[in-house]
C-alpha cells in the first residue's frame, strides 16, 4: 500500500483476490482485543480519536465505543478500525474532520447521510448492526439485502463480475458494492471500495502486537476431543470468557463455540443450531446451557444439541428449532422425531389468546396450556380442527393425544368442549355441546347411531343444530333438548321434512311402546309397528 496515498499497489491488486476479500473468522474475530489496545494503537497512528469522548454515549473513549459495540455484534474490532478509516481517514488523522460520519453508515453515495445515524458513536454502532445483520441472513442461507450470496455471482458498480467466495466477503460488497482497488484485476482503474477494507484490515493485523487467544481446561479438553485448530470448529476467535451470569465459561471459535459449567460439563454448538441458540439468547434463554455437543439424529436426517431446558432440532427442509417445556415432554413420549409428527418445523409460540403455547412439527402440532396440558393433533383430525378454528373454535383446546377408537376402525381427538372423530369411510367431523354429550349417552361411535358423517350444522329454520350419523341423527334446540333419531322413524320424519314438517323437533329419544317404537315429537308423534315395519302419524 502506497503510504502517501493510501492507494493498493499494483503487485497487491496481482496478488490478491477479489473473490475472497476476507475470512469469515477475520470479520467476526478479535473478540480478545481489549479497548487499552485499541487505545494505544490511536495513540501510535496519531489519531484524533485517541483523545476523543463521545457526550452521547456516556463520554466513553473512542476505543471503548470502537471495542464494545464491536463485540456486542460479533464483529472483529480490527474490522471496526479498517472501516473507519477508509470511510473517514480518522484512524490516521490528527483532525475531526468526518467524525459525523466515521463508518459511513446511513451515508450513500447518492446523497447526503442520514442524521439519525450521525456522531461516533452512532456511527459505529450502526456500522457494526449492519454488517451483522447481513451475517444472519447468509447464515441463514439467505442472500443479503442487496442480493449478495456465497458462490452466487453479481455484479458491482465498478463494474466487475464477483462471485464471493466467503460469507465476510459477500457481506463486505453489501456494505460497499464497489471492488475499488483490486479492480484492476477486471480492467478499470479505481481505488478505495471494499478491497480496500479488507487490505487496510490485513495492514492493522501484521502491523501491533493484538494478543493471541488461548483456550484451556475442560473446554481445551473437548477442543482436542474434536479436533483441535484442525477440527470442525477451527481456530480460537477469543481467549476463556466468562458468561454474563457469571455461572459458565466459553470459546468461540471460527465456526462454533464451545461453552462449560460445572454442571454441565464442555459442550460444542455449531451452525444453524448455534445460530438459533444466538437468536434465542444464548445460555439466558429458556434453554440455558447444551448438555450434548451436536449429535445425529436416529434416523440419519437430523442434527441436535440438547440443553437443560430444552432443545434444538434442525433438518436442512426446515431449519433449526428449539422445543421445551411440557412441548418437548409430549414429543419425547411419543418418540421424538421418529413419531407421527416428525420434526418440529417452527419454535414454541403463543397461542392468539394468550392462553397456550405450542409448536408446529411436520406432520402435526402439540398444543398446550395450564389447564390441558400438552397434546398432539395431527393428521385429518389436526385439518378439521384448522378448518374449525383452532383453539378459538368451540372446540378449545385437545385434552388427549391423537387415540384409536375401541373398534379399531376411528380415531379420535377429545378437546375442551368436544371431539373430531375420524374413519376412512365418514372422514373427520366435529360433535359438540350438548349433542356431543347424547351421543356419548349412547355409547358414542359404539353405539347405535355409529360415527359422525357431519360436522354439527345449523338448521334452516334457525332454531336447532344436528349431526348426522351412520345411522341416525341428533337434533337440538333450546326448548327440547338433544334428542336422537334413527331407523324408519327417522326416514318417515325426513319424508315429512324434518323440523321444518307438521311434527317440529323430536322431544324425547326413541323409545318401547307396546308392538313397536316411538319418539315424540313437538306437535306428535310417530310409532313404528316392527312386525309390519311401517310408520304412522299421529298429531297432539
Amino acid at each position: 500500500m502506497d503510504e502517501l496515498t493510501g492507494e493498493v499497489l499494483l503487485d497487491v491488486t496481482a496478488t490478491h483476490d477479489m473473490h475472497r476479500l476476507m475470512e469469515d473468522a477475520d470479520l467476526t474475530g478479535g473478540a480478545s482485543i481489549t479497548p487499552a489496545q485499541v487505545q494505544q494503537f490511536l495513540q501510535q497512528k496519531g489519531s484524533y480519536l485517541a483523545g476523543y469522548r463521545d457526550p452521547v454515549w456516556g463520554n466513553k473513549t473512542a476505543a471503548t465505543l470502537i471495542v464494545e459495540r464491536s463485540r456486542a455484534y460479533s464483529i472483529s474490532p480490527l474490522y471496526m478500525l479498517a472501516r473507519i478509516q477508509i470511510e473517514s481517514g480518522l484512524i490516521q488523522s490528527g483532525n475531526s474532520n468526518n467524525l459525523a460520519k466515521a463508518t459511513g453508515c446511513g451515508c450513500p453515495d447518492s446523497g447526503g447521510c442520514n442524521v439519525s445515524y450521525s456522531g461516533f458513536g452512532n456511527q459505529v454502532e450502526c456500522g457494526a448492526a449492519k454488517i451483522r445483520n447481513y451475517l444472519r441472513d447468509l447464515d441463514a442461507g439467505r442472500p443479503t439485502v442487496s442480493g449478495w450470496k456465497v458462490g452466487l455471482t453479481k455484479q458491482t458498480l465498478d463494474p466487475c463480475t464477483v462471485t464471493p467466495a466467503t460469507k465476510a466477503t459477500a457481506a463486505l460488497y453489501t456494505y460497499t458494492p464497489w471492488v475499488g482497488a483490486y479492480a484492476v484485476q477486471c480492467g478499470y482503474d479505481s481505488v478505495g471500495g471494499s478491497s480496500l477494507v479488507a487490505e487496510v484490515f490485513k495492514r492493522y493485523r501484521s502491523e501491533y502486537a493484538w494478543g493471541t487467544c488461548t483456550v484451556g481446561g475442560a473446554i481445551l479438553t473437548r477442543y482436542n476431543q474434536l479436533g483441535g485448530a484442525g477440527g470442525f470448529l477451527g481456530s480460537c476467535v477469543t481467549s476463556e470468557l466468562t458468561t454474563p451470569d457469571g455461572i459458565g465459561r466459553y470459546n468461540h471459535f471460527q465456526n462454533g463455540s464451545i461453552y462449560w459449567t460445572q454442571a454441565t460439563g464442555a459442550w460444542e454448538v455449531w451452525g444453524q443450531i448455534r445460530l438459533k441458540w444466538e437468536q434465542l439468547g444464548w445460555e439466558r434463554s429458556v434453554l440455558g446451557y447444551p448438555i450434548t455437543g451436536e449429535l445425529t439424529a436416529p434416523d440419519g436426517r437430523g442434527r441436535f444439541n440438547h440443553f437443560q431446558n430444552g432443545s434444538i432440532y434442525w433438518t436442512p427442509e426446515l431449519g433449526a428449532w428449539e422445543i421445551h417445556g411440557e412441548i418437548r415432554a409430549k414429543w419425547e413420549q411419543l418418540g421424538w422425531e421418529k413419531s407421527q409428527l416428525g420434526y418440529p418445523k417452527t419454535g414454541e409460540l403463543v397461542t392468539p389468546d394468550g392462553a397456550g403455547r405450542y409448536n408446529h412439527f411436520e406432520n402435526g402440532s402439540i398444543y398446550w396450556t395450564q389447564a390441558t396440558g400438552a397434546h398432539e393433533v395431527r393428521g385429518i383430525i389436526q385439518a378439521k380442527w384448522a378448518e374449525r378454528g383452532w383453539e378459538t373454535s368451540y372446540l378449545g383446546y385437545p385434552t388427549t393425544d391423537e387415540q384409536g377408537t375401541p373398534d379399531g376402525v376411528g380415531r379420535y381427538n377429545h378437546f375442551q368442549r368436544g371431539s373430531i372423530y375420524f374413519t376412512p369411510a365418514t372422514g373427520a367431523h366435529e360433535v359438540i355441546g350438548d349433542i356431543n354429550a347424547k351421543w356419548m349417552a349412547l355409547g358414542r361411535e359404539a353405539g347405535l347411531l355409529g360415527y359422525p358423517l357431519t360436522d354439527e350444522t345449523k338448521t334452516p329454520d334457525g332454531v336447532g343444530r344436528f349431526n348426522h350419523f351412520q345411522n341416525g341423527s341428533i337434533y337440538w334446540t333450546q326448548a327440547t333438548g338433544a334428542r336422537e333419531v334413527h331407523g324408519p322413524i327417522r326416514a318417515k320424519w325426513e319424508s315429512l321434512g324434518w323440523e321444518t314438517g307438521a311434527l317440529g323437533y323430536p322431544v324425547t329419544d326413541e323409545y318401547a311402546v307396546t308392538g313397536g317404537r316411538e319418539s315424540e315429537f313437538q306437535k306428535g308423534f310417530l310409532t313404528l309397528n316392527t312386525t309390519t315395519n311401517t310408520v304412522t302419524v299421529r298429531m297432539k
